[in-house]
């Protein structure tokens, strides 16, 4: 009998390692959890919050009982997966063994290829000296997501009338469905025009839009248009020609992957982690539960060596692309990759070796594409812009030419550049009109959350882990909230009914930065900063009580000033923070500053973004174009040879490809060295 055990989760996973590490070894599967809190009670003690923890089902008794009979005197690895769910699976594997097996290890897996796995069984450290931590963020998710359910679903069931779940996730998640849905009916479609131009030289025709692309009134559009309709040329006012690079996205994390598959295949996040769960398993990608964008040292030089002899050298950049994850806890874990470093027609071959299906294969085109594009040289555009004056009227026209596809080569899905070409120009030259149109427009509604635009914005809010989105997503659907239509998410009857009696009894659940705050709690008991219990006591306690909103100080202060601005009593309101807030939302100022103009139409100057006249009208509007403007400047920002080299110098020289981190970093450094001087 095998004095060597390895506990994984899947018979799959199982089958590919017991391959791998031969007869010395008995590979078992736990088929999932096989513990958890009972199905039919809390299962939660709610005096001291200790859980009880069930065998989930005979089947997984039977397991247990022949596991625990191999494991007697044995060497014993648990190689569940290497997340809080997977620690969590082999935590209580390890409380069932440790008074059995002759000695307990944790080996994680991060690609299941015969070398990483016998390289993680020959490093794996004893169970005792791992991050217990882990086990305890578990407990806390399980124990406080229990709670919250148990509690508030049968009170919002009973309260509303019908059956109705609530949870601490998947509850925010419906709101933002519901709130995006009430944005779209209470929308107002305004009119706007748009005036073009056909422009023709040298047997090339291209199109040119008034500088304003969007026209508010009626009136002056079809002024504009009249006065253009007998003029027969436009004279080139001014050109200018630049080249744009475009740098290759990081390598999927979780999240982005689920995104992505949602928007070119139409995969749901339940399929996406499915078909990546198989890949996982069958050895041709990395673990697919991760918020991280680093790829091992290792992997780079394959990546690098494959792209070299594959593609050529003209598209490997001098040095490799690294890549750094906004969580630096993540980076523990790798971005999802492939794990065979091979062209697609031998990916296509290993699909149907394994007897994977079609979608694996198109799922794994998508990481082999952008594993292999993170590695490359940026996509190079000669971008020209042109202005023409026609009757005294300015009109606008850019072109694209690809110059060097780079990256573009492998992964060309988004960053789509408009590639009109354009004829040689020179300014003062009359150039043909041949054509002119005046379209009526409609401003259109914010569309409809997708899947994958669901999970992008639950991360972007902070709510919900790379192992939870799947989940979120199947159950708002299981449990009637949302619908699909097309591929778009529409909340049901249930939805409204539902955030509507939480928001005025349960408000805290559908808060987003609450919702946040607890994640950020759960992290801190991963890192034993936190205790899991006091995470579980703050939301029994707030199960336990129908909260008053409050008015902070800051509101009502904001609200006295507009009332007096505008000449308003309302001392009948001041109590009432709903009524507060309608109040400043219909009087508060919405007119940017002169400042905030100014700049942003040097930024459109700068970066050839369009900047609609309703951003100028707007405050918050002009705040959010300003920001993604100067993303986009940085994206062209080249450095002088004068800073990359006190960045080299300094050791720096990894920010010579992160202009905005590298500019940050030369000003600090310029600083001290003046404060030194002095």
């Amino acid at each position: 009998m095998a004095k060597k055990i390895v506990i994984v989760e899947s018979p799959k996973k199982a089958r590919e390692i017991q391959k791998f590490l031969g007869k010395d070894f008995s590979v078992k599967a736990t088929i999932g959890h096989f513990k958890d809190l009972p199905e039919k009670e809390m299962g939660v003690d709610l005096e001291n919050f200790d859980p009880k923890f069930v065998i989930k089902s005979t089947n997984h008794k039977k397991l247990l009982s022949e596991i625990k009979k191999l494991a007697k005197d044995a060497e014993v690895y648990i190689a569940t997966d290497p997340d809080r769910e997977g620690y969590a699976i082999g935590y209580f594997m390890y409380d069932e063994l440790k008074n059995r097996a002759k000695e307990i290890k944790r080996a994680e897996f991060h690609e299941i290829t015969p070398q990483h796995v016998k390289e993680m069984i020959k490093k794996a450290p004893k169970f005792e000296e791992t991050n217990f931590g882990l086990f305890e963020a578990f407990l806390g998710r399980r124990v406080g997501d229990r709670i919250v359910g148990y509690i508030l679903s049968p009170m919002a069931s009973k309260e509303i009338g019908g059956r109705f779940s609530v949870g601490r996730v998947q509850s925010p998640a419906v709101r933002l469905v519901v709130e995006r849905e009430k944005e779209i009916q209470n929308f107002k479609p305004t009119p706007y025009y748009v005036l073009s131009v056909d422009l023709e030289k040298d047997k090339t025709q291209f199109k040119a839009f008034y500088h304003k692309q969007k026209i508010e009134d009626k009136k002056t559009a079809e002024d504009i248009y009249n006065a253009i309709k007998d003029t027969k040329t436009a004279v080139v006012k001014d050109i200018t020609t630049k080249e744009v690079k475009q740098n290759p996205k990081p390598p999927f994390t979780t999240s982005v992957l689920q995104q992505v598959a949602n928007s070119q295949l139409r995969f749901s996040p339940e399929k996406t982690m499915a078909l990546a769960q198989d890949l996982f398993e069958n050895g041709l990608i990395t673990y697919h539960r991760t918020d991280s964008v680093r790829v091992s040292p290792q992997a780079i030089k394959k990546i690098r060596q494959f792209i070299k002899e594959y593609y050529g050298k003209d598209y490997l950049p001098a040095r490799s692309r690294v890549y750094k994850s906004k969580n630096t806890q993540a980076d523990a874990h790798e971005a999802i990759r492939i794990t065979n470093f091979v062209p697609l027609e031998e990916q296509e071959k290993l699909i149907k070796e394994k007897g994977l299906t079609e979608d694996h294969y198109k799922l794994l085109k998508l990481i082999y594409q952008r594993t292999i594009a993170s590695q490359m040289k940026e996509a190079l555009y000669k971008r020209t812009t042109a202005t023409f004056d026609i009757n005294n009227h300015t009109f606008k026209t850019t072109g694209s030419i690809l110059v060097f596809d780079g990256y573009k080569k492998v992964y060309n899905i988004e960053d789509k550049e408009e590639t009109q070409k354009l004829p040689e120009l020179k300014k003062g030259e009359e150039i043909t009109k041949t054509g002119q149109h005046l379209e009526e427009k409609w401003t259109k509604p914010p569309p409809r959350y997708t899947e994958g635009s669901l999970v992008k914005k639950l991360e972007e809010l902070g709510i919900g882990r790379p192992s939870t989105y799947a989940t979120i997503m199947r159950t708002i659907k299981e449990r009637g909230y949302v619908e699909k239509e097309g591929n778009s998410l529409k909340p049901t009857q249930m939805a409204y009914e539902l955030i509507e009696y939480l928001d005025k009894k349960h408000n805290w659940v559908v808060d987003y930065d609450f919702t946040k705050k607890m994640e950020e709690f759960l992290d801190y008991v991963e890192q034993r900063k936190k205790d899991w219990k006091e995470f579980v006591q703050q939301l029994y306690q707030k199960t336990q009580s129908v909260e008053t909103p409050v008015v902070s100080k800051k509101m009502l202060n904001y609200a006295l000033d507009l009332a007096k601005k505008h000449n308003k009593d309302i001392s009948d309101i001041l109590n009432d923070p709903k009524k507060l807030k309608e109040f400043i939302n219909l009087y508060r100022d919405t007119k940017p500053t002169e400042k905030q103009i100014q700049y942003a139409k040097a930024l459109a100057e700068k970066t050839g973004l369009e900047l609609p006249e309703e951003v100028l009208q707007d405050k918050d509007k002009i705040k959010r174009w300003i920001n993604k403007a100067k993303k986009e400047a940085m994206k062209n920002y080249q450095l002088s040879e004068k800073q990359k080299a006190i960045l080299i110098k300094n050791g720096k020289e990894e920010l010579i490809n992160q202009p905005e981190k590298a500019l940050k970093w030369l000003e600090n450094y310029f600083k001290k060295r003046g404060k030194r001087r002095r």
